[in-house]
């Protein structure tokens, strides 16, 4: 079998890429268009791209060799469109060869409305506002106009400064993995396996796009990355495929064995709508939170709704990290959807955080009660905007489970220097399981705070009989997307990390429940004593499903 490129392009009335292997054309299946490349030999149809003085990339000895470990280098290599339209799923896999030295390398799906049915991967834009020349692509930090980018970094020296800008004041590991989208970097996880030792890895990459976003699944030599994170607003949109990479010398990057598919053809995604709530919302540390009542969507709008909320500090700098929700309620019940951490020392920017709330809609259509709280230096504070965005289900994806009910069961601040306070706020709870209820939810989001930021805590749920254990610790804080910060944001917290939004554990109540019957539910922290502020924020819902 020849080793050399094959595009497929099975679809009435449309051309084919250039075809040159017969034999995995006819495997192809007629509604899935394929890139296929084992780079035998030199391809014209690959736009090849230098973007510093080093020396270029170069198909050689049976592999797209990237970086040649000469020094200096960053270059890309680009395909032309092999799948016009927009798809329901798309898988990659790769063999990626990095050595040491290599700063990173990324593989991207351009978005054909910004970057033409041909040509390079040039434009970097909305990373920092758009930028009015087209620049080279940072393939560290791939952040592309309107599309999905991964990126395999190695560069992320330790550092020993509590203060200063650099993150990795832990020493980890230099193997991050991140997810970007339209500009701006989604999500970053450390990798489980070490992809910068001159060995080749099988890389597999797998997107399906739901109701209001894509759920990404990440493999690296078998082992996950990611599996199934929700990126929300990655919408279906014309691709072709992109790979990147930067390094200094001696570092070398190659890639073998390249495929794309594009499966099963998506059917039309009906538009979202924006019901803008809270518009320039002034906070202040000395006033209390606002709350009030809004008209919202209808519950046909509202198959997934995604909160985006928004704020920049105003008067001055505000030297600390500061803790904000978002509450609606359930009657008298007030319910925490959201609970964002500010970064360090904010001044000069807008700052946003987008959180899936489509567990909690039905509390988000009609007229509903709604709240925002950012605590703020008195008479200082932010501007804050919330923003709701609706998304109605396409017709060709699953409908997402409907909510029956949803019950709080924990809800305050547990105070560790005073016992009725931890009796108060932890402990068991009864809540009814609906008639009817196919599945369960347990939602619990704690933060700790005064002498317990920087503590780890183990803490136990028993629900129905059945226990579950966990640790509240974050230890990815030096990943956070708004780095750097100010301020000592790269240490491991208690559930949170300046600039992110906290940390649920959730608990999948299977065989815990018997509907029409009570459930009883139990939160026990580890024990602690202390005369100091020490607190854990907890927040704690049941949602039902049928």
């Amino acid at each position: 079998m020849n080793r050399i490129l094959i595009c497929l392009l099975a679809l009435s009335g449309l051309a084919l890429c250039p075809q040159r292997d017969q034999t995995r054309a006819q495997e192809a299946k007629a509604d899935q268009p394929q890139l296929a490349t084992e780079f035998a030999a030199p391809d014209a149809s690959i736009n090849l791209r230098r973007h510093k003085e080093g020396a270029a990339a170069e198909i050689r000895d049976g592999a797209l060799q990237l970086l040649s470990g000469k020094g200096g280098e960053a270059n890309s290599a680009a395909w032309p469109l092999c799948a016009p339209g927009s798809w329901r799923q798309i898988e990659a896999q790769w063999r990626l060869r990095l050595t040491p030295g290599v700063k990173g390398a990324s593989f991207a799906l351009l978005n054909t409305a910004h970057f033409a049915n041909e040509g390079p991967a040039f434009q970097l834009l909305r990373a920092r506002g758009i930028s009015p020349e087209p620049r080279e692509p940072e393939w560290d930090e791939p952040n592309l106009w309107g599309s999905f980018a991964l990126a395999f970094d190695a560069h992320n020296p330790p550092t020993e400064d509590p203060f200063n800008a650099f993150g990795n004041v832990h020493d980890r590991p230099q193997r991050e993995v991140s997810l970007h989208f339209d500009g701006r970097e989604i999500l970053n996880a450390a990798c489980p396996v070490d992809f910068a030792t001159g060995e080749w890895l099988a890389v597999k990459l797998e997107l399906a796009f739901v109701t209001g976003g894509a759920e990404v699944s990440l493999h690296v030599a078998g082992k996950d990355v990611y599996s199934g994170v929700f990126m929300p607003h990655l919408l279906p949109y014309e691709s072709r495929a992109a790979l990147g990479a930067v390094g200094d010398a001696p570092g070398q990057c190659a890639i073998d064995d390249l495929q794309v598919r594009w499966k099963t053809p998506a059917a039309e995604t009906p538009a979202p709508v924006t019901v803008q709530t809270f518009h320039s919302e002034w906070l202040t540390g000395g006033r209390s939170e606002p709350a009030r009542e809004f008209d919202l969507l209808p519950p046909e709008f509202a198959e997934r709704v995604i909160l985006t909320y928004r704020f920049k500090p105003m008067v001055d700098r505000d030297e600390w990290d500061r803790q904000a929700a978002v509450y609606a309620w359930d009657g008298d019940s007030r319910i925490e959807i959201a609970r964002i951490l500010t970064p360090f020392q904010l001044w000069g920017a807008t700052y946003e955080f987008v959180v899936d709330v489509s567990d909690y809609r039905q509390l988000l259509t009609g007229r509903r009660k709604l709240c925002v709280f950012a605590g703020a230096n008195v008479n200082k504070g932010f501007v804050v905007d919330l923003d709701l965005i609706y998304y109605r289900k396409p017709a060709d994806v699953p409908a997402l489970p409907k909510v029956l009910a949803l019950r709080n069961v924990w809800s305050g601040h547990a105070h560790f220097n005073n016992a009725d306070s931890i009796k108060k706020t932890f402990g068991e709870r009864t809540v009814d399981v609906p008639a009817g209820t196919k599945s369960a939810k347990l939602r619990i989001t704690v933060t700790g705070h005064g002498s317990l930021e920087f503590k780890p805590m183990d803490r136990t749920v028993l629900a129905g009989g059945k226990e579950f254990k966990n640790t509240l610790w974050t230890t990815d804080c030096y990943l956070n997307p708004y780095r750097p910060q100010f301020g000592t944001w790269k240490y491991d917290r208690a559930g949170w990390g300046p600039g992110s939004v906290a940390r649920t554990w959730e608990i999948d109540l299977k065989d815990c429940f018997e509907p029409g019957k009570p459930l009883k539910l139990t939160y026990t922290s580890q024990e602690l004593e202390t005369k100091d502020w020490a607190e854990h924020w907890i927040e704690g819902q049941v949602i039902f499903y049928g």
